[in-house]
């Protein structure tokens, strides 16, 4: 089921809009994906420093024979303390590659898994002020909510209310499967790529 939620009075009214028979079961795989690309987003910054990078000098440490002891040259060996990590971690790009056609599919089938819930909703982003947008957050029953509008660029409401708890706010180009699956109910604008091109192609 797909509601709307009305600026004008703050109402939230059902629709007649229903998901087509053949996007009915989910790819929980391309969910799956999409999740993984989020959590591989790490910074890669993890770096030892190996025999050439630690501080120190190269000269023999004692001469080669007559001492009784092991030969040896370098003190910044790995073996010796103080010295280089042999095989440790480099700095790194951490990278998860997702095709254009599963990514589509990741975002449609996240749509989907919120119309079986009841948790979508839509709305026309015209009609929104800072002060109906208040009175309209007093009707929303939900713990957890995100606002997906066509761009989030010099937005009065947003630079308000950006950092209200358990309130989210994306964008088209924004968009993460894994952050509206973490949220509770998901607030389309009619005016997003995400309404007019994968919504309007799943639902009539």
């Amino acid at each position: 089921m797909i509601r709307e939620l009305n600026f004008s009075d703050s109402s939230i009214n059902e629709t007649k809009l229903s998901i087509i028979k053949e996007f009915n079961t989910p790819s929980s795989k391309v969910i799956s994906l999409a999740v993984n690309k989020v959590q591989s987003h790490k910074q890669g910054n993890n770096h030892t420093k190996d025999r050439s990078e630690v501080a120190g000098s190269t000269k023999k440490l004692y001469k080669q024979k007559g001492t009784g002891s092991s030969r040896v040259g370098s003190g910044k060996n790995g073996s010796r303390r103080g010295g280089g990590k042999s095989f440790g971690p480099k700095f790194h790009e951490v990278n998860f590659k997702i095709n254009k056609k599963t990514k589509t599919l990741s975002k449609v089938t996240s749509l989907i898994l919120k119309i079986e819930s009841n948790n979508l909703y839509i709305f026309n982003e015209d009609d929104m002020n800072i002060d109906n947008f208040s009175k309209s957050l007093k009707s929303i029953s939900h713990k957890s909510i995100i606002f997906v509008f066509k761009s989030t660029k010099d937005s009065d409401i947003i630079k308000k209310y950006n950092n209200y708890k358990n309130l989210n706010f994306m964008s088209d180009s924004t968009y993460s499967v894994f952050k509206a699956l973490k949220h509770e109910a998901l607030f389309l604008s009619k005016n997003s790529e995400l309404f007019t091109k994968h919504l309007s192609g799943i639902v009539k």
